[in-house]
């Protein structure tokens, strides 16, 4: 009978990650962490989640938008958009347009309620960091895709429906 090969111990356990990857991992953490508790903060102050706080900021900056703008600006789909802007709206904070010609077209400005609103409230922490990645030059951005692209497939998470952060929207 031919002897089967003994696994010892520490064959069968994983070697601990490298301090490298601990830092990848915890950095990921914090940035979770760091929406996730800027998000609270702001639904404790403003009543506001963090993607309708960042939709208010941006058409207090832009103007009023068409939805098709303001959703390619939150780099989301217009059907995302669409329950986010029906609970500002449901608020008395945004107002849609609706041109005569076209009844299709719909337009989205501030009512002074949501303009108040918006002057008062800091930042989206979502938008800030959209903002902040397309500081970076092109050849940064790549990478930083390209990595997230990686991490994304490692967890096979690549069919995964996406939303914004921490939100009901």
């Amino acid at each position: 009978m031919p002897s089967s090969p003994r696994r010892t111990r520490s064959a069968s356990r994983k070697s601990p990650p490298s301090a490298v990857t601990r830092d990848i991992v915890n950095g990921l953490r914090r940035i979770v962490r760091a929406v996730e508790l800027y998000s609270q903060e702001v639904f404790k102050n403003f009543g506001l989640t963090g993607p309708q706080l960042w939709a208010l900021k941006t058409l207090k900056r832009e103007g009023p938008l068409a939805t098709s703008a303001l959703a390619a600006v939150l780099a989301v789909q217009p059907s995302t958009l669409s329950i986010l802007v029906d609970r500002l709206e449901h608020r008395g904070l945004v107002r849609r347009i609706r041109p005569r010609t076209d009844r299709r077209f719909v337009e989205l400005a501030l009512t002074l309620k949501g303009r108040v609103l918006a002057t008062r409230a800091p930042e989206a922490a979502q938008g800030r960091l959209l903002h902040g990645l397309s500081r970076l030059p092109a050849a940064e951005q790549a990478a930083i895709r390209d990595a997230v692209d990686h991490l994304v497939a490692m967890m096979e998470a690549t069919d995964v429906q996406v939303r914004f952060f921490f939100s009901d929207d």
